[in-house]
């Protein structure tokens, strides 16, 4: 019998830890219905009966169930006629700190699955990102002090992409390509991040901040440039402590393939 698809694969098969277990209606442009499970969750399954009966040893090994080795994608013998890269799903996942239940979803030529979804204490939630002023103050954009890119009735104006470009810090300093042994001028400005646990976003006790360099280059830099491909007009590199924009980008002349 043939079936709607792109592979002749039954069961595909990586060396991998899973933290998930659902089906899928049909999998990507696949007509058949495709579990998502793992080695071991299987076997878990398989020996459920007896451990709940016969063994002790349920409780401690009743996570695995949840979290387990050896990922695998099983695709059933069913016919469904749907040709589509998303479908309706029923089973969990969690990834990105996210507990993600799928309860379903829609059919059609943009399916689209349906979720719900568990944020973790721990996951992070941005903060802020705050960009060097020329003066040597920062702009602090927040949740509720929002740079704008179009209008919007629903966010809180202080200020316009416009005039941040306009009068964010900025230098400019010759960039050796070592790709080619040639040397372009970069335009770099600053910028932080910060991001919190959901749980503890009133404090700044177990923040994670990143400050890096935004790199703009006046040619193209590294593999590509001259081609179709266009190489690299511009680039990030996160900052290290005490260090100088300038001194970041030097280090990034080494440490950076482009």
């Amino acid at each position: 019998m043939k079936y709607l698809t792109e592979s002749t694969r039954w069961v595909t098969f990586y060396p991998k830890f899973n933290s998930s277990f659902f089906i899928e209606k049909a999998g990507y442009f696949d007509e058949r219905p495709e579990v998502h499970t793992s080695v071991t969750q299987l076997l878990m399954l398989v020996l459920l009966p007896f451990l709940i009966v016969q063994s002790g040893w349920f409780s401690f090994l009743f996570p695995f169930l949840f979290l387990g080795w050896g990922r695998l994608y099983i695709s059933l013998p069913i016919r469904t006629g749907i040709q589509d890269c998303d479908s309706p799903c029923y089973g969990f996942d969690y990834h990105n700190d996210i507990i993600w239940i799928g309860i379903g979803g829609i059919e059609g030529s943009e399916g689209q699955t349906k979720w719900i979804t568990f944020e973790m204490p721990w996951s992070l939630s941005w903060i802020r990102t705050s960009t060097k002023i020329k003066d040597g103050s920062w702009f602090h954009e927040t949740e509720n002090n929002r740079v704008h890119w179009e209008e919007d009735e629903k966010c809180v104006i202080v200020g316009s992409y416009e005039w941040l470009e306009a009068n964010k810090w900025q230098e400019t300093h010759p960039f050796f390509d070592k790709y080619d042994n040639t040397t372009v001028i970069a335009t770099i400005g600053v910028t932080e991040r910060e991001w919190r646990a959901l749980w503890f976003k009133w404090t700044s006790l177990f923040a994670k901040k990143r400050k890096t360099i935004n790199v703009r280059f006046d040619k193209a830099v590294g593999e590509g440039k001259g081609s179709w491909k266009g190489g690299t007009f511009g680039c990030g590199h996160q900052m290290k402590m005490n260090e100088t924009p300038l001194e970041c980008l030097k280090r990034m002349e080494n440490e950076k393939e482009f």
